[in-house]
């Protein structure tokens, strides 16, 4: 009888078990009503492929099929862990062709039994049983909730929407939520997030002790919080995203294959405040090409990615990816790396995956033979969790280092492993503060990134969805399923419906992000959210975010005086001058950009380089370098971008850096870049159109120390500046940037 009860709550518990009897008890009767045998065939087919979905479910989840279900039914995930699962998909193939078998031979058998117990088969039995098996289906079950979360797949998403998302947060009373771009942030503590692979708070009990002596050790000596699952968080991307975000992971038909789209978040996730305080943000799992991680992390500006593919062959691993044992030991040569700080570091465990675990016969040297695989491997992660925290002790990094421990899910399965199968939990257990306000509210997972920041003691000002719900959390996000569904799609920025393979994330993007001498402060810079101005303010806003290179268009006047404008057709649209053009160098000053910012002329731009002695100037439009030279301040400091071989060569007798266009260099021989390094020339500008074709001439210019820069950036919608050091910077220099900050 216990052995009875044990598998009945593994499947959900009997109301659920009752609940697919009951599909099966309706399925069986339905095709004992078809006559045709072919139809009859389809049908079974389908109805047999329904049963064993929603008993693949229960078994893993104890819910019917819903959103986490439909998020892994793809062929990208299924493969990924099919090595873990080979008995139990054998299994559910064998039982699809049972089910369907029985369909099929539903009116044989129906009427044998009949037959058998000597009862008439009357024509009403069949409907009524139907009607009343379905009416406590849809009454009395958990079924139609389970799968109310599958009505997100038709949720609106559009294609790069801003505004929209704008919109859906002022609808839904989210409007004073922080974008990306609007977070302000200053550096608190390190950090460092361990996430557990299933390790729920089931495992930490007395019923356990034996195989988390070291998390009930943390757990006394740290603080510790309870900690609810939400709904759409009950799987490891999904737990992610809501770790990250503070949203349930809902995302429509596309699951978490909209990342793979996405080339931005304008959700605003705990990296964006992170990157904005300076952090450098690194995260280490076992394999993120599973479910739609690494894209996740892209989109979300993660300046590290370190997993199976990152990783050189000396590194152990399983067919599934890093054994959890290596992670650790990467863990801790990426904090000697970060020791200077701030740093963010992401841990996410596998290797107490359902249903075995991943075994790692290492750990027999210090894990005693434990009853399954799965709490050999739990009782492992927890030794490494224990040597882990005294190697940061021993190491001095907890005096300035906030460590947070939470399981990424519950654990899916066989919940009679536990006490108390129908109550369970998560939790968080910091080395922070104890704050006795959180003691006495219902923690669920959408509140860990507001809790990992407070924590960390970082400031800032960004907001999220726990912030604007006031009462139960997790009703909340059932009743909005749909709505927080189109925030979450529309949130992502992408470059189309069809899925994109992004390049690999350039491993030196971290260094690339800092240098100040690979951005170039195209057209003075951004102002204001206003591109082209070339004007003072533009100059002081890039040169406070840290530029130090600062590209102006230099045009003439009428009366031949060099001024700050891309051109004369955009000059007067931004100024509102109705006048003969060119004009005179009198009238260009009387006019403000936008009715707000300052035009330079010559005197104007050398009294602003006079004041900023580390500025460099870099000249588009004018190709005069011999006129522009004799009348800038300081020929030391001034790079011109030439359009033509004479004049480089007269930029070269000038005594500057002259820096040959793309169309001077374009069609370049190896021996004719020798000869132009060998002239003097040290820079090159191109379009970043330019990049993908040539790379065998970008190389030998490289090879040369001639160092190139790309300009029309942000000209195709998506390839902006982020995309641009994370993806394209290695086979150039550097960038034309419109916004950049190095500071934050």
């Amino acid at each position: 009888m216990d052995k009875l009860q044990s598998i009945i709550t593994q499947f959900g518990g009997l109301q659920d078990v009752l609940t697919l009897a009951l599909f099966v008890l309706v399925f069986f009767l339905l095709t004992s009503l078809i006559k045709r045998k072919l139809i009859r065939l389809i049908i079974a087919i389908i109805f047999g492929v329904f049963v064993v979905f929603q008993l693949i479910s229960l078994y893993f989840s104890q819910s019917f099929i819903g959103y986490q279900f439909y998020v892994h039914l793809n062929a990208n995930d299924i493969g990924g862990i099919s090595d873990l699962y080979t008995s139990q998909i054998l299994l559910a193939i064998g039982l699809i062709i049972g089910f369907t078998a029985l369909f099929y031979y539903a009116p044989v058998l129906l009427k044998k039994k009949f037959r058998w117990f000597r009862l008439p088969l009357k024509k009403w039995i069949r409907p009524v049983v139907i009607w009343v098996s379905l009416l406590f289906v849809f009454i009395k079950s958990d079924f139609p909730f389970d799968t109310q979360t599958l009505f997100s797949i038709g949720s609106n998403a559009e294609v790069n929407n801003t505004q929209e998302l704008k919109t859906l947060l002022r609808e839904n009373g989210l409007d004073q939520y922080t974008l990306p771009k609007e977070i302000i942030a200053t550096k608190g503590k390190n950090i460092i997030v361990i996430s557990l692979e299933s390790i729920e708070s089931g495992f930490l009990t007395n019923q356990h002790a034996d195989l988390t002596p070291q998390l009930r050790k943390l757990k006394e000596k740290w603080t510790h919080y309870d900690l609810n699952q939400n709904h759409g968080s009950g799987w490891t991307s999904g737990s992610l995203y809501t770790s990250l975000t503070g949203f349930p992971a809902y995302f429509g038909a596309e699951r978490n294959s909209i990342f793979q789209t996405a080339h931005h978040s304008n959700i605003s996730s705990i990296s964006h405040t992170l990157n904005k305080a300076g952090y450098n943000t690194i995260y280490l799992n076992a394999n993120t090409n599973f479910s739609g991680t690494k894209e996740m992390l892209y989109a979300f500006e993660f300046d590290k990615i370190v997993d199976k593919y990152h990783v050189d062959a000396s590194v152990n691993k399983s067919d599934y990816g890093i054994r959890d044992k290596d992670l650790f030991e990467l863990a801790k040569k990426e904090i000697e790396q970060n020791k200077n700080g701030p740093f963010a570091l992401f841990i996410s465990t596998s290797d107490t995956h359902f249903p075995d675990g991943i075994y790692d016969e290492r750990m027999e040297k210090v894990i005693s033979k434990k009853d399954s695989d799965l709490e050999f491997m739990v009782a492992s992660v927890d030794h490494m969790i224990g040597e882990f925290v005294q190697y940061l002790e021993n190491k001095g990094v907890l005096e300035n280092t906030s460590v947070f421990i939470y399981p990424d899910h519950l654990k899916m399965g066989d919940p009679t492993l536990f006490e108390d199968p129908q109550n369970r939990s998560l939790y968080l257990i910091s080395n922070t503060e104890q704050d006795s306000t959180l003691l006495q509210q219902e923690l669920y997972q959408i509140d860990l990134p507001k809790l990992i920041l407070k924590g960390a003691e970082i400031e800032h000002n960004q907001k999220f969805l726990t912030d604007y719900i006031s009462g139960d959390k997790n009703q909340f996000i059932k009743k909005n399923i749909l709505k927080l569904s189109e925030i979450n799609t529309n949130g992502l920025l992408r470059l189309g419906e069809k899925p994109i393979k992004l390049p690999e994330s350039s491993d030196y993007y971290s260094d690339y992000k800092k240098d100040v001498n690979r951005y170039i402060a195209h057209a003075g810079g951004q102002i204001q959210g206003e591109n082209y101005t070339n004007s003072k303010e533009a100059l002081d806003d890039s040169y406070n975010k840290g530029f130090r290179l600062f590209e102006l268009d230099i045009i003439q006047t009428s009366d031949g005086a060099f001024v700050a404008a891309h051109d004369w057709k955009l000059w007067v649209k931004i100024t509102g001058y109705t006048g003969e053009l060119p004009p005179s160098r009198e009238e260009f000053l009387k006019y403000q950009l936008h009715e707000t910012f300052t035009s330079m002329d010559m005197e104007a731009i050398n009294q602003w380089f006079q004041a900023h002695p580390d500025a460099v100037l870099v000249t588009d439009k004018v190709n005069d370098p011999k006129a522009f030279s004799e009348v800038f301040i300081d020929k030391n400091r001034l790079i011109m971008e030439l359009f033509d071989e004479e004049a480089v060569e007269a930029g070269l007798a000038a005594e500057i850096q002259a820096m040959p266009s793309q169309k001077v260099i374009q069609n370049y021989s190896e021996e004719a870049i020798k000869a132009l390094k060998g002239k003097g020339v040290d820079y090159v500008a191109i379009s970043r159109t330019f990049i993908a074709e040539n790379k065998e001439l970008l190389k030998q210019l490289k090879e040369n120390g001639i160092k190139v820069y790309a300009y029309h950036v942000n000209f195709e919608e998506g390839k902006d500046e982020e995309y641009m050091t994370r993806y394209e910077m290695d086979p150039i220099y550097g960038i034309y940037a419109d916004d950049w900050d190095f500071i934050n």
